[in-house]
């Protein structure tokens, strides 16, 4: 029964180192995390700042209610004279009291304020900005994910290619022990290669410190904590369309014109229509009896501004505004158009580099296995043959530097160009 359980937990344990993190299940875990939920409250935002613009339009309607004491006895609505001698001539209730109370209903709305338009424009300009934000944020996390699990690829595949020059120098290492017990070999050679082992071994405990931290950081932007590498391959190259990450300060300078617009547009007249309908109620002061009496009107005033020295300097203001974020936005331009031609040119120079790189890392390995047996023929000394070592484990990091480069440029092509890199990586 023992065995059987043993077997099981065995098993479960292959099982489970058997299954590895996908670069998919990396993209998709950002969708849950706090930086993407950030943005999409920033767009929600974004969307009720255009909402409330366009209820701008809407009429706003109030109930009220009201008490109000006079010192001499005020009427609860206008009279005409007719009226007034009759109620005079019957001794009726006549609408005035030093008391009055007021329930009604207050309407206004605006029939023309051109500011309003320009306000909405400039809302529905940085909800376009908030919303190509979002997808953008999204797509640099991706990219930081792309590179840093690029990164600790290159670092567990570098720790690969110094532990076996370890176990290559430590073979050796034994060879020249045992030829120094014989009297063959002198102890200092033992002692260089000593020395090699510890500076790898150094450079080993450096990579463990930076795999620990490229680990953390992908388990901060995703909630995974690798213990290995995501695989990883090119799908399709880069899509080369609009400057994507133009696009938000594109929108913005939109809605900078639009908030220029809405400053000069105070300057021209506005209408608004106006109106309330309300029942008063008091005590006649003639008769002291109750009286109410229903009142309302409902007309459009035609405001025109003449002079207001804060509209001014707000144009001024919105003016220079606009002014800087067109400047930005020509500076931004040409820093990616540029960053763009460069990391373009620099992948076609890494793919030639890669090819190269994997012949002189064959070439290393084939010259390092004639160094080994040189060496034990005494044909070659020990430092030309640690050379060999040495040469071997550079040509194997440039070439994992060179892919981890190629990575770090499809991730920044995908951010400018505004790819989504689960389109181009897999």
């Amino acid at each position: 029964m023992k065995k059987i359980l043993s077997l099981l937990i065995l098993a479960s344990f292959i099982s489970l180192n058997a299954y590895s993190t996908t670069i998919r299940q990396l993209f998709d875990a950002l969708k849950n995390q706090p930086q993407t939920k950030v943005d999409e409250f920033f767009l929600k935002s974004a969307k009720a700042g255009y909402s409330k613009t366009t209820s701008l339009f809407w009429p706003k309607i109030y109930a009220t209610y009201s008490y109000t004491h006079y010192n001499s006895p005020t009427n609860l609505r206008p009279l005409t004279p007719t009226k007034s001698s009759q109620l005079m001539q019957t001794n009726g209730n006549l609408p005035f009291s030093k008391n009055i109370y007021q329930i009604g209903v207050n309407v206004s709305m605006p029939v023309f304020v051109y500011p309003l338009f320009s306000l909405t424009k400039k809302a529905q300009a940085l909800t376009k900005a908030a919303k190509i934000k979002k997808k953008l944020n999204f797509i640099r996390n991706e990219a930081a994910i792309v590179s840093l699990n690029a990164q600790l690829e290159y670092i567990k595949n570098l720790k690969k290619a110094i532990e076996g020059r370890i176990n290559s120098l430590n073979t050796q290492l034994n060879t020249i022990k045992r030829a120094v017990k014989l009297g063959r070999a002198a102890p200092i050679e033992a002692l260089k290669i000593e020395d090699s082992l510890n500076r790898l071994n150094i450079q080993l405990n450096k990579l463990n410190s930076s795999e620990y931290n490229v680990i953390m950081s992908i388990y901060t932007l995703t909630g995974i904590k690798l213990n290995k590498p995501a695989g990883m391959e090119l799908a399709r190259p880069v899509k080369e369309k609009e400057l994507f990450q133009l696009k938000p300060l594109e929108y913005n300078l939109q809605a900078s014109k639009y908030e220029l617009k809405a400053k000069e547009g105070e300057l021209l007249p506005s209408i608004y229509m106006q109106g309330f309908i309300a029942r008063k109620f008091g005590k006649s002061y003639n008769t002291n009896k109750h009286v109410l009496r229903n009142y309302g009107s409902i007309g459009l005033y035609l405001q025109i501004p003449i002079f207001d020295k804060v509209v001014y300097s707000d144009i001024e203001k919105a003016k220079s505004d606009y002014i800087k974020n067109r400047y930005k936005l020509q500076e931004y331009k040409r820093q990616l158009i540029a960053q763009s031609k460069s990391t373009k040119d620099e992948l076609k120079i890494l793919s030639k580099s890669i090819i190269l790189a994997k012949k002189n890392i064959k070439n290393s390995e084939e010259l390092l296995k004639y160094a080994k047996v040189a060496f034990r023929l005494q044909r070659m000394t020990e430092e030309e043959y640690l050379r060999y070592e040495d040469n071997l484990l550079s040509a194997k990091a440039e070439l994992l530097e060179l892919k981890l480069r190629k990575w770090q440029d499809i991730s920044k092509l995908a951010i400018i160009y505004g790819n989504d890199l689960k389109e181009i990586v897999r």
